[in-house]
């Protein structure tokens, strides 16, 4: 299999990217829902226990670490299938086809700037010029997808009085943070999806290019077998990144899904969040809601990336 990119790309490659992006991304992102979901809400429930008890009984809150069979049959028994996993996707959708038109229109320019590089150094400028560009457009949609994933939560924990629709939500957070809360934790989205970019980026061109020398597998002339390498790489590499940078998603969920007031040590710097995090938490902390993450963007990310290698062999030559 050629590597794209070493084709050196064009005009034409980068505005396939960003169109290819958006169409690639929003099939996986709906499917996937459902566990982004329950990160989220595994992420903020920590918080919220400590927060919050003295507003409820102990026994009634959320607990951080269920089984995943008790995790899922406890939520679809107690909000339903659309309160329970599907809060706000119709916002994340919306933002979905920007930011992924803008992330693989990135992805498409750096490639190309870096044509004849080695797969790291693509990985990396591809990434960060991805991310950059499209971390704009995802930063004001996941603050009003990630409230409205957890407000059942702050809601049992005794934080607010009730779940708002999303048009109230939006104009609740407006009127009461103000319009900057909309971007609060681009920084932070930056520092997470930017390594995350390079990681996944940089591993997914490395292993693609040498399964693609029948490394991994005999068949290279085959077409399923050709499919799984991708698969496989891709799931490879995601993971990898997931377990590198969650610790980060842990403190820009935290910020962006609650209320500035209930976030320990918001607004005296990411060293003094750690800091207080670790005491609070432990090591383990960091990794909250970790199971959840990999098992939704891993598989996520191999449909994306297959759609899009797909649209890229059949319209962008």
């Amino acid at each position: 299999m050629t590597a794209r990119g070493e084709e050196g790309g064009g005009l034409g490659r980068v505005a396939f990217g960003a169109v290819g992006g958006a169409m690639a991304d929003v099939v996986p992102r709906l499917v996937t829902y459902p566990l982004e979901t329950l990160k989220s809400r595994s992420i903020v429930t920590p918080v919220l226990n400590k927060q919050l008890s003295k507003n409820k009984d102990p026994a009634q809150l959320p607990k951080p670490r269920l089984a995943w069979r008790e995790t899922l049959s406890r939520t679809y028994q107690t909000l339903g299938l659309w309160r329970g996993f599907f809060p706000g996707v119709h916002v994340a959708l919306l933002g979905t086809i920007p930011g992924s038109a803008a992330y693989f229109f990135g992805y498409e320019v750096g490639k190309m700037a870096t044509a004849g590089h080695s797969p790291a150094v693509q990985g990396a400028v591809s990434g960060v010029a991805a991310q950059l560009i499209a971390n704009v457009f995802h930063t004001p949609i996941d603050n009003v997808k990630e409230r409205a994933q957890v407000q059942e939560s702050v809601v049992r924990a005794g934080g607010q009085k009730r779940v708002y629709s999303t048009s109230e939500l939006v104009r609740r957070v407006a009127r009461e943070e103000g319009l900057g809360a909309f971007m609060r934790g681009y920084w932070r989205g930056n520092l997470l999806w930017m390594p995350w970019s390079v990681l996944y980026v940089s591993g997914y061109e490395h292993l693609k290019r040498s399964t693609a020398e029948g490394v991994w597998t005999p068949f290279e002339d085959s077409e399923d077998s050709r499919t799984l390498r991708l698969g496989a790489c891709s799931a490879a590499s995601s993971a990898a990144a997931c377990v590198l940078t969650h610790p980060i998603d842990v403190l820009k969920t935290r910020m962006q899904a609650l209320p500035a007031g209930l976030v320990p040590g918001n607004g005296l710097g990411l060293a003094t969040e750690v800091r207080r995090l670790l005491r609070a938490e432990g090591v383990s902390g960091l990794f909250a809601g970790l199971p959840f993450r990999v098992a939704q963007l891993s598989p996520a990310t191999v449909m994306t990336w297959m759609i899009y290698e797909k649209l890229a062999e059949r319209f962008a030559g």
